[in-house]
């Protein structure tokens, strides 16, 4: 201390301290800091995903709709410019024959049994010569039966056709026979008759169909043989057997009957002729006669070319009860797939295309000179609904031309609810498929609403009306029909229809500011989305974030609703194309509390729903959007951004 300082100061200083510290509050209970920090999260979840409209595992880019999957593989087809159809076959009906149209045009044409007793010869007005008492020789005389008899067999029906004979017009036969039975010969001599005896049948002709190739058996002495086989190809049989008569197969013959109008029965003409007998010895008689009977048995028409016929049903799709046709009985009708369509909507809902129409080509075989209307239920069906092809226009039913109507499950189908489609043969060769390709698109069917419902499975129920013209009509068995359907139109988007997608999206750096030990004020939480869009489409965007276990934690903008989270469309040039792409931004806000986050924060994957549309879409056009296999839709970025302050300690 310094000899010049009191030595008093150190005691008042000491007291001067403890009085200022006895004027002072001393604080009370936890003596640890309070400390204030400010959080950001800034995470990348996705750097420029870049999605083409289709494509496929070797695509460079992600497709939001993947055409080399099953679902797709057969859908659409792209060409050398990158434009894209979506093309549809079905060529599986496997309709088959139509053989019982034959036995309906016809109507039951058949050929009635003529009996018939013919006299011959009547000696009293042949030149007589010396003979013995009571006996006549007519050795000298040489008789031929100059007067060949002539009878004709009745041809019946349900005066359904007419046979033109300037025309040639002809029944052709099948496995049929003809034959003369109960053969009676007056006199009743020891001796034959008859040298030789001709049936023919001028009416009946045999390959190759000329006017020489009648039909013609003759018995003889000496036959040549069972078949054809005579000096001009006749069929001979042993005159001793003349009283059995003859049975001939006539498979393949043709019958030219002398029938010119539907409304009037018909004739096939046959005649007798032969040589008598010169040694013959008559007693007691004057006369020869000759008595038999002729028929067509198991008559069966193989081909028919007649000048007229009245028009006639037949069952396309099998009806074996011959009453009305159940379009949901699996018997009654021939099912087919557009084999594309299924599983999509495991991708895509909604997708409605625009400028649709379908191809039938429908093939026909042995039916020719005639035309025939084709009326049809036809159901497309997916998993939940069903729709009707129906026709308009040129296609529509206004009625049915025949008793049966087209039903399901006992329920009437509406005439509006079913299709006609008319075919026309002309000179089409027998033995040849021809090819006839009907149209049915917007103009005369509702094609795309048929289409658009994506139908996964075709049923087809129908019968026809054949030679509605009452013209010319050939035909020969087998008669065959089948039909195919294609689908083969640009992709252009109609309306709206939805695609889906899931991106990966760790969002376990919420975790930083769910602990619940920590009291924090969570200022911003959101997912931004950058985006380039090269489709002329737009879409309204819905999200769900799910767990590692595909478990949804949370899903925004559910019903598409706020238009704020909205991808913006390409400019479309006049073609619908896009033009020029546009670009933009929307945010998810994901909450502002630890509880909103805390779920969230499980998050492992992001699904994005896409309700793709045309509203917006500029270039001064209103043309339907038509969609390119490489236009693309770019998320420039997907980033998890957090702004947050969080106290720690007091």
């Amino acid at each position: 201390m310094s000899a010049s300082q009191p030595n008093w100061w150190p005691a008042t200083l000491s007291a001067l301290v403890l009085a200022m510290l006895v004027g002072c509050d001393v604080p009370t209970g936890d003596p640890s800091p309070s400390i204030n920090t400010d959080t950001e999260i800034s995470t990348p979840l996705v750097q420029e995903k870049t999605f083409s409209f289709l494509g496929g595992p070797a695509s460079e880019f992600d497709p939001l709709i993947d055409t080399t999957s099953s679902d797709f593989d057969s859908l659409f087809t792209v060409d050398g410019e990158g434009d894209i159809s979506v093309v549809q076959d079905i060529d599986d009906f496997e309709i088959g024959d139509l053989n019982g149209a034959l036995d309906n045009a016809t109507g039951g044409l058949t050929f009635d049994q003529e009996s018939f007793e013919k006299e011959l010869i009547n000696l009293q007005e042949e030149e007589e010569v010396s003979a013995f008492p009571g006996e006549q020789r007519i050795g000298d005389l040489n008789v031929k039966l100059q007067r060949s008899a002539t009878a004709d067999i009745p041809v019946r029906g349900d005066n359904r056709v007419a046979f033109d004979t300037t025309q040639n017009d002809y029944v052709e036969l099948g496995n049929t026979k003809i034959g003369v039975q109960n053969v009676t010969i007056s006199p009743n001599a020891t001796e034959a008759v008859f040298d030789s005896l001709r049936f023919t049948y001028p009416d009946i002709r045999v390959e190759p169909y000329g006017e020489g190739n009648q039909l013609v058996v003759e018995f003889v002495e000496d036959p040549c043989g069972e078949d054809p086989c005579g000096s001009n190809g006749e069929y001979e049989r042993d005159i001793s057997k003349l009283g059995a008569g003859f049975d001939i197969d006539l498979d393949g013959a043709r019958v030219y009957p002398n029938k010119p109008k539907i409304t009037e029965s018909g004739t096939v003409t046959f005649r007798i002729g032969g040589q008598v007998n010169p040694d013959l010895q008559i007693e007691d008689d004057d006369k020869i006669s000759f008595g038999a009977s002729t028929s067509l048995d198991d008559f069966k028409i193989r081909e028919i070319d007649v000048g007229a016929a009245k028009p006639f049903t037949v069952a396309v799709t099998p009806n074996p009860n011959g009453g009305d046709i159940n379009i949901a009985n699996d018997s009654e009708v021939r099912t087919a797939a557009f084999d594309g369509f299924e599983g999509i909507t495991g991708r895509v809902d909604g997708l409605n295309l625009a400028d649709v129409g379908l191809n039938f080509q429908v093939e026909t075989k042995n039916l020719a000179s005639t035309d025939a209307q084709l009326y049809a239920a036809i159901q497309g069906a997916n998993e939940t609904d069903q729709i009707f092809l129906g026709g308009t226009e040129d296609r529509d039913v206004s009625s049915l031309p025949f008793s049966a109507d087209f039903t399901e499950n006992g329920s009437l189908i509406r005439n509006e609810s079913l299709i006609k489609l008319g075919i026309e043969r002309e000179d089409d060769p027998l033995d040849e498929t021809a090819q006839t390709s009907l149209v049915v698109d917007g103009d005369n069917s509702n094609v795309a609403d048929f289409v658009n419902a994506l139908p996964t499975e075709v049923r087809l129920a129908g019968q026809a009306e054949i030679n509605t013209d009452e013209g010319d009509l050939q035909v020969r068995k087998p008669i065959s029909l089948d039909a195919t359907f294609s689908l083969n139109i640009p992709l252009r988007i109609k309306d709206r229809f939805v695609v889906r997608d899931t991106i990966d999206a760790d969002l376990s750096d919420l975790d930083d500011l769910t602990d619940p030990e920590e009291d924090v004020n969570i200022s911003t939480a959101e997912l931004q989305f950058s985006y380039t869009n090269g489709l002329p489409l737009g879409a309204d965007v819905k999200m769900v974030i799910v767990d590692a276990a595909g478990s949804v934690i949370e899903t925004f903008n559910d019903g598409f609703e706020n238009d704020d989270f909205r991808i913006e469309p390409a400019a479309k040039n006049e073609d619908g194309a896009a033009a020029s792409s546009s670009s933009g931004t929307f945010v998810f806000t994901l909450g502002n509390s630890q509880e909103d986050l805390q779920a969230l924060s499980d998050g492992d994957k992001i699904r994005l729903a896409l309700n793709m549309d045309q509203e917006g879409s500029g270039g001064g056009t209103a043309a339907v959007a038509r969609l390119r296999a490489d236009d693309q839709l770019i998320l420039d970025r997907v980033r998890l951004e957090a702004d947050a302050s969080v106290q720690t300690g007091n």
